[in-house]
């Protein structure tokens, strides 16, 4: 099984596959995707849909999983754009016929270091710890494989060998 995590963001939004049929996921690609902020809306949101087309004919997953994000009272733009992405993004997923999963932060930070309100360092870290892989391009490349892995966790798709 391959699960492709994704980080939503309309500056970037990261993505990390993990195959995950033996007793520890493997990397399959990781990085993240960009948009200039001087594009319109519209063609940015374009730009990530096509682009994570591109990363699903790439690494063929079965599960898109998605951080479920949230958005601060104090930001609502933000939280609204954050949604525009976020849009695009299941209906990427769906559109492919991929199931989707979604993840609270918390649960990803506590699965992967114990404690829900961890750093981006400490979730790079472990996350490349747990992967057995150098420095990651990305916090938002890593950011997107702690979400395929706590996917990994909750569901339990390890093989018993």
């Amino acid at each position: 099984m391959i699960i492709l995590g994704i980080d939503p963001g309309l500056a970037s939004t990261g993505f990390g596959a993990l195959q995950c049929g033996g007793r520890v996921p493997v990397l399959v690609k990781c990085g993240s995707i960009k948009t200039s902020s001087h594009d319109t809306m519209a063609n940015r949101l374009m730009q990530i849909h096509e682009d994570v087309n591109t990363v699903i004919d790439q690494v063929q997953p079965d599960l898109f999983a998605l951080e479920d994000v949230f958005s601060l009272v104090r930001y609502p733009r933000a939280g609204i754009l954050l949604g525009s992405v976020l849009g695009v993004l299941y209906v990427t997923a769906r559109r492919r016929g991929l199931p989707v999963q979604e993840i609270a932060p918390k649960e990803i930070k506590n699965s992967l270091v114990g404690f829900g309100n961890a750093g981006k360092k400490q979730v790079k870290d472990a996350v490349a710890s747990t992967l057995k892989i150098g420095d990651i391009s990305s916090f938002h490349a890593s950011d997107a494989l702690a979400v395929a892995l706590a996917v990994y966790y909750r569901r339990d798709y390890r093989r018993v060998v």
